[in-house]
């Protein structure tokens, strides 16, 4: 195989970054089912024969602007929370300093890219299938993580809410950075930050806060038995 120029391999990248932009963008606004390959192709300003060479299919152009942005601030999420546990030397770590270690890097992500989360929110609310699986591969290592610290600090707290609280803390960052354009119209450091502190503040408290339901009162969980055949 022919190997790029300095040039050639430059004006690839560029491609390929033009057609991830426009993917998150369109599919961000319109789903996945709702954008064909030819549109996104169009709109990047690239042949369609680009396309298909970068990415081969239209479900891998759609997972790898995901995974573009996703994996990165899951691994900065990841280090954070290693550089604080370094820091307490043993110690359990203050809800508040998990909950920032766990929401920052993506409440920062959403400033510099707001139209990711729009994709995001909707691969999470309407996921096409070959999604859930991607999912879990990338988050549930995270979140296992994050769980056992919040295990530690949060004694009084059982385990099983204690998963389901952080589901409730993503979700709720989600859907406000998705709106969050609505509340500054342009960047401004200071107002970012204190908004952020309060989003910390937030679901710190909805974390550490007595059971509404005692553990031992929960009814079984409702949903069927898998089958064999699933």
């Amino acid at each position: 195989m022919k190997r790029k120029t300095p040039q050639e391999a430059a004006t690839s990248r560029e491609t390929t970054e033009r057609l991830l932009d426009t993917v998150e963008r369109l599919f961000g606004e319109h789903g996945y089912d709702g954008v064909g390959m030819r549109l996104l192709a169009e709109a990047a300003k690239v042949n369609l024969g680009a396309a298909t060479y970068h990415f081969g299919s239209k479900q891998a152009l759609y997972v790898e602007a995901l995974m573009r942005r996703l994996r990165p601030v899951n691994g900065e999420r990841l280090r954070l929370l290693r550089v604080a546990q370094a820091n307490a030397r043993g110690r359990p770590l203050l809800v508040e300093t998990i909950v920032e270690c766990m929401v920052r890097p993506p409440y920062v992500l959403g400033l510099e890219h707001p139209g990711f989360h729009a994709l995001l929110a909707r691969g999470l609310f309407m996921p096409p299938p070959f999604l859930e699986a991607v999912f879990q591969g990338e988050t549930e290592p995270i979140n296992a993580a994050f769980v056992a610290a919040f295990r530690r600090s949060l004694g009084a707290v059982p385990v099983d809410l204690i998963h389901l609280r952080v589901t409730f803390s993503m979700g709720a960052l989600l859907m406000f950075s998705v709106r969050m354009g609505t509340l500054r119209p342009q960047r401004h450091a200071k107002f970012d930050d204190s908004l952020l502190q309060e989003v910390i503040r937030f679901i710190a408290a909805g974390l550490q806060s007595a059971p509404a339901v005692p553990p031992q009162e929960w009814p079984p969980n409702p949903r069927p038995a898998k089958t064999h055949s699933e």
